[in-house]
């Protein structure tokens, strides 16, 4: 969840009956391939065959791949498994069904490409070169055919087919006196960093989407014990505005716990906890009857809809 505007005015409440706060937050969308990917680990599966030249270019199509769902959905913390595989041409369900199990991951992403014989244009010197090995530069030119599989054990039983072709281009250093086929040989150096771009371009349409929304939560008169946490939600400080809430739900009476519950579940949902929304949920109606208790519930039952 993304962060919302700071409060911008004082909070005044009556000092027996909850009072409504809206906040305006930024929450996350299923994305473009209509793939919902928080809260599900994510598994990346590359073809490592006998191809080298091939294997290494989705290498690092598959970590560049990786390292941007990782930024999107995981704070940025590595906890997407790569693997290297030989499989079938002919992808099946069957297949994605044993990488599930084989890699442990909820949605998997399986990439296959195949590069195409390299073309060279003009071989010329580098001004300035402090390497023999890189006094001269020329453009290499690499058709490429991509095919991408995912797979969504929690979703449909289907697979989706991403596929693409393109013509990569890439500077290739040298030293001036390598034949074509000695060109060819080391063209895949030249190739990582366009590699590195594809992942990128590649991880486009699985990215989250965002759309702001208004929620409101309860809060009493009672000076900081409830506008602290209050601020903490609106700064995006989730967990320190659970925690603020945490201790309000151990004091007062029944209907101070119940709105500091419902205020911790709905915070749950911003995080895309549904499991422990739906728990702080059915305590918070529990201990009483919420007039914004239903909205909420429609909300984390429409999220565990499109899971």
């Amino acid at each position: 969840m993304k962060r919302a505007s700071i409060l911008a005015v004082a909070l005044l409440a009556a000092a027996c009956s909850p009072q409504v706060y809206p906040l305006y937050l930024d929450v996350r969308q299923p994305s473009s391939s209509g793939l919902t990917l928080a809260g599900k680990n994510i598994s990346i599966v590359y073809k490592d065959g006998a191809n080298d030249r091939d294997s290494l270019f989705d290498r690092t199509v598959a970590s560049t791949l990786a390292r941007q769902l990782e930024a999107d959905y995981f704070g940025g913390n590595e906890v997407i498994g790569l693997y290297g595989t030989s499989y079938a041409d002919s992808v099946s369900l069957d297949l994605m069904h044993a990488l599930v199990m084989d890699t442990d991951g909820d949605v998997v992403f399986l990439l296959s490409s195949r590069l195409g014989e390299a073309s060279f244009e003009t071989n010329q010197p580098v001004q300035g070169a402090t390497s023999v090995d890189s006094a001269f530069v020329c453009t290499a030119n690499v058709p490429v055919n991509s095919q991408l599989q995912v797979y969504d054990s929690m979703g449909e039983d289907k697979i989706l087919n991403f596929k693409g072709n393109a013509v990569l281009r890439g500077p290739m250093y040298n030293n001036g006196m390598l034949s074509e086929d000695g060109l060819k040989s080391q063209v895949s150096l030249s190739m990582a960093p366009v590699a590195e771009e594809v992942g990128e371009r590649i991880s486009r349409p699985f990215l989250s989407r965002w759309k702001t929304e208004t929620f409101s939560f309860y809060y009493f008169d009672g000076g900081d014990t409830w506008i602290d946490p209050l601020q903490c939600a609106a700064d995006g400080e989730m967990s320190k505005a659970i925690d603020g809430w945490m201790a309000l739900t151990r004091r007062g009476d029944a209907l101070k716990r119940a709105c500091a519950s419902y205020n911790i579940a709905q915070t749950f949902y911003l995080l895309e906890d549904l499991e422990m929304a739906s728990r702080w949920l059915e305590y918070a109606k529990k201990l009483e009857n919420l007039s914004l208790a239903d909205g909420l519930e429609k909300r984390i039952s429409a999220r565990l809809e499109k899971k």
